[in-house]
């Protein structure tokens, strides 16, 4: 054999085994896009399609472009769906707002007919007092009817008129009679307490309170806004205070009818007494 039939030998045996491999590799490709489709198609028979209205039943070794328009309608089947979600959505979003608007209102208005319900309560509790004091009244009047039957008006007006001057003389005597009564009182007032404060050792029973309006630290003495008029008497002692911590104490030795004067119980400096201050017996 020459060299050009086994070159020609050669070439043949390449070719041949070059295209027992691209067949082999075209075979491989092909079996596994066959086992990817029936993946595909498992997937499209089963899951979420049939819910969406998109039952396949088809074969893609009878239609190669089934698989594919089925995903293509699935893909439009949820695009609208999705655009109906999100009207859905708005929708139930407008209806919570309506819904809680509702509910403030329903709020508003239940309080409304709270206090409605109340006022009516009030009200009726108002009428029945005012009818009954209107029963009362009405019986009132219908005693005093009763009791004018067969008088004549002239009568009337002439006892009406004889009663309201009876009432007032008996007016006018109970004033004189209770200003009489009331000097007596304090004349008689007047009588006991000058008699107690004139009693040695006696318990005093009035309650006397003033001022002192003048204080002279050099002679140690003051000189109070009370005097016979408030039934102060020589040698009475006195308590000094401001406010209401005591700070001395006194004893009367002369006494006007408003004045009186007073001398600084030893311990009690004239030094820490004030115009101003309170003393009280």
């Amino acid at each position: 054999m020459t060299i050009a039939g086994k070159l020609s030998l050669g070439g043949s045996v390449a070719l041949s085994l070059a295209t027992a491999g691209l067949a082999f590799m075209v075979m491989e490709s092909k079996t596994r896009f066959s086992q990817q489709l029936r993946a595909v198609e498992s997937s499209l028979q089963g899951g979420k399609f049939p819910g969406l209205g998109l039952q396949y039943t088809a074969n893609f070794l009878e239609n190669e472009a089934e698989p594919a328009t089925t995903v293509g309608k699935a893909g439009e089947s949820w695009g609208a769906t999705s655009e109906d979600l999100k009207s859905t959505k708005t929708t139930l979003d407008k209806t919570k707002s309506d819904l809680t608007d509702a509910q403030a209102k329903n709020q508003e208005l239940s309080l409304k007919a709270e206090k409605l319900d109340k006022d009516l309560t009030s009200t009726k509790s108002d009428l029945d007092s005012t009818n009954s004091k209107l029963k009362v009244t009405q019986e009132q009047l219908q005693t005093y009817t009763d009791e004018l039957k067969g008088k004549k008006p002239a009568e009337l007006f002439s006892e009406i008129g004889d009663l309201s001057e009876k009432v007032k003389v008996a007016e006018s005597e109970n004033k004189l009679l209770a200003s009489a009564k009331d000097k007596m009182e304090a004349e008689l007032k007047k009588l006991r307490e000058g008699e107690e404060m004139r009693r040695p050792g006696a318990t005093k029973s009035i309650s006397l309170s003033g001022k002192i309006v003048a204080v002279n630290p050099t002679w140690n003495f003051v000189i109070l806004d009370l005097g016979k008029n408030d039934q102060v008497v020589e040698g009475l002692s006195m308590v000094i205070y401001r406010g209401e911590k005591m700070i001395g104490k006194l004893r009367v030795v002369s006494v006007d009818a408003t004045t009186s004067v007073a001398d600084l119980i030893p311990g009690t400096p004239a030094q820490a007494i004030e115009v101003g201050d309170q003393v009280i017996y």
